[in-house]
């Protein structure tokens, strides 16, 4: 999402200082993507990652929810349908992943 705003910003602002260097969107991107890839880390030195990656393809619901939300964009049936099955692959392709405490 703050990616989806930095480009807007950029796009408004032609300049590369305006543009870019001035950008907070694209810095508060950056620094929460740091975080996240930290935090990505962090759950594999619990989870084995047959338990964690499923759990990536939340991104696939979260944003176009929230780009609905915040930027009004339109989301299909077909989007709703596949977010119902996508849903139900994460659960079923993370019921029983053993974790590191079990083995």
């Amino acid at each position: 999402m703050l990616f989806k705003s930095a480009g807007l910003h950029a796009h408004a602002h032609t300049g590369i200082v305006e543009g870019f260097v001035l950008n907070t969107s694209m810095w508060w991107g950056l620094l929460a993507s740091g975080i996240s890839m930290l935090c990505w880390l962090g759950s594999l030195r619990k989870l084995p990652l047959s338990a964690a990656y499923p759990w990536t393809a939340s991104v696939y619901v979260l944003t176009p929810v929230a780009s609905a939300f915040f930027f009004n964009e339109a989301l299909s049936y077909g989007y709703f349908s596949g977010v119902v099955l996508l849903i139900a692959g994460i659960f079923l392709s993370t019921t029983g992943a053993e974790t590191n405490e079990h083995r």
